[in-house]
């Protein structure tokens, strides 16, 4: 169970939180030179996918705080409430409650039309407080920049990684239009059953 509510976490914020993202930069340059209503509307019902998805993820993240907490020993359960409640409490529950309210902000319309907004939230949705932790502190070490070397741990390179940014922002828009495909299908569902009654 540990494994599958991890997994879910990762998918949602790996392949939707970071690829709305970056999804948003991409819309908002195409939006400067394309003024088509089909691209609004797709970025409409990408806003409302990625905030049931911020949903989706806030409750399996409260859920799994209770799978994990009912499957560890007694000395880890210390060491969990610990960390939930003590003296760095704010490290464990600002990321998960920043994408939550993130998510759920867009669903305003003022919020998701602003720019600048959509790139703050971008930004925030694609590097988290970890990454950016991580990389504050590997700036203030003191390596050589001879020791330096960008794709050292990685088998992407810089045309790969263009290319592995497109394929995740088109694999947001097909799960956006599949979202797309079933709302319209309940609706449809819901209208002939009312018309039956």
């Amino acid at each position: 169970m540990r494994e599958n509510i991890l997994l879910l976490l990762q998918i949602i914020t790996v392949d939707f939180f970071t690829a709305f993202g970056l999804y948003s930069i991409l819309y908002l340059i195409v939006s400067i030179f394309v003024k088509k209503p089909i691209l609004y509307k797709i970025d409409e019902e990408a806003v409302k996918f990625i905030s049931l998805a911020g949903v989706i993820y806030f409750a399996v993240w409260i859920i799994g705080i209770f799978v994990f907490y009912a499957e560890n020993n007694p000395e880890e359960k210390s060491d969990m409430l610990n960390r939930m409640f003590g003296k760095y409490w704010i490290g464990y529950w600002s990321q998960p409650i920043l994408w939550f309210v993130l998510t759920q902000l867009l669903r305003f319309k003022k919020v998701s039309k602003n720019a600048l907004l959509r790139i703050v939230f971008s930004f925030l949705l694609i590097v988290s407080i970890e990454r950016l932790i991580i990389f504050t502190v590997a700036l203030h070490r003191d390596y050589l920049p001879s020791s330096w070397t960008m794709y050292r741990d990685l088998d992407i390179y810089p045309s790969n990684f263009f290319l592995a940014l497109l394929m995740k922002i088109v694999f947001f828009l097909f799960f956006v239009g599949i979202y797309y495909l079933a709302k319209n299908q309940i609706k449809i569902f819901a209208k002939t059953k009312r018309i039956e009654n």
